[in-house]
């Protein structure tokens, strides 16, 4: 059983999307709107055991007297701040991007707000065995999202053959080899040139190298050129995350760029042949790789229905779970890759652990979406 959620808001039209967004993307939660004090009130008397009312507070006086003794209470403020503290409750402002409302909720529905983190940017790194899994559409999700939260996020794609000039445009496709040369030729421009990419606008929010046209331009990058990349970034771009969309591959390359993320999402399909390549390149680089598997999390894409295979792989299941989006199976553009709620909604469960994997926040078991023994995976 999922929380049950109290909205309370003034605004009819409101309040209908808000509850409607958490029905869609938080399908195990309990959730009713109100926007009448003598509805609310009278639900209030009824049903006294919901786990958090998220409430304006125009509609908050006359229900005050009625509500249960230690019940959790968010008022949900024009403010334009993200979240508030101080006063008698915590303040969620309603002027925001859904996803990060929805965050935020779950946030205090976990015990506390998130802290931030000091210890400079977390770099995520998707990653899988085999190809076709689904890695740009998360990467770029993860970074349109982790920005909708607050986090200033810079996708870096690091893909040979890369098609995201579909989402950002045409660009410099020399972008990436002029950028190296200046942090190899001219090391004091570097930090100029990383805040040039990392503020200017794009669909996700999010700072970014344009594509370039050859898989010759990423092909070059080696492991020495990939880590002074990493490291500028960390440096002077000025980001709270970097997430990188990285090809699929089991060559020393891509076992140094796991090693220098903090966090791996390793994707896989319920398909026999993509789960046997990452079965196989975890037991080759079980003992290798520093920081394997404790630094990796496995997720399930692409899930219809119950599995059909079994997982074999570090820690015997999938952590977490992505939703098949059958409107995505043939597109005409990259524009529906970010407008899935239903893939928006699982994206935010995954940010709530990295975010909180970041912050030094543990989360709790239930909030995962397949979890150990009792997923259909653990067989």
């Amino acid at each position: 059983m999922g929380a049950r959620l109290v909205l309370a808001a003034a605004q009819p039209g409101y309040a209908a999307k808000l509850a409607r967004y958490l029905k869609e993307t938080e399908r195990d939660w309990e959730v009713v709107s109100f926007t009448q004090e003598v509805a609310l009130a009278r639900y209030i008397l009824d049903t006294p055991s919901f786990d958090m009312l998220v409430i304006h507070p125009c509609l908050l006086g006359r229900v005050r007297e009625q509500l249960p003794p230690g019940a959790n209470i968010v008022l949900l403020t024009e403010s334009s701040a993200g979240t508030e503290e101080g006063g008698e409750f915590p303040v969620l402002s309603q002027f925001q991007p859904m996803s990060r409302l929805a965050a935020g909720i779950r946030a205090r529905l976990a015990g506390g707000e998130r802290r931030r983190t000091s210890e400079g940017p977390a770099v995520w790194t998707v990653f899988s065995a085999s190809g076709g899994v689904g890695k740009t559409a998360l990467a770029l999700n993860l970074a349109r999202q982790a920005r909708e939260r607050g986090r200033r996020a810079f996708y870096l794609n690091l893909e040979p053959l890369n098609a995201t000039d579909l989402v950002f445009g045409g660009g410099d496709p020399d972008s990436l080899t002029s950028l190296l040369y200046v942090l190899q030729a001219h090391p004091d421009n570097g930090a100029q040139e990383l805040k040039r990419l990392t503020e200017r606008r794009s669909p996700i929010g999010a700072g970014y190298i344009d594509a370039p046209e050859h898989p010759a331009e990423r092909l070059a990058l080696t492991t020495d050129r990939l880590r002074l990349l990493l490291d500028a970034l960390r440096e002077s771009s000025g980001s709270d995350v970097i997430v990188v969309d990285a090809d699929s591959g089991c060559g020393e390359w891509h076992r140094s760029l796991l090693e220098m993320s903090t966090e791996v999402l390793w994707l896989a399909i319920d398909d026999i042949q993509s789960l046997r390549k990452a079965e196989k390149l975890a037991n080759e680089w079980q003992g290798k790789l520093s920081g394997f598997p404790g630094k990796c999390t496995f997720v399930l894409n692409k899930q219809e229905g119950t599995p059909l295979n079994v997982w074999k792989t570090p820690g015997g299941a999938p952590a977490f779970s992505l939703p098949h989006i059958s409107q995505w199976e043939r597109l005409a553009s990259m524009q529906p890759l970010l407008q899935s709620s239903a893939y928006s909604g699982a994206v935010d469960r995954l940010l709530d652990r990295l975010c909180s994997t970041q912050d030094g926040v543990t989360v709790r078991p239930d909030m995962l979406v397949i979890e150990g023994a009792g997923s259909p995976w653990a067989r």
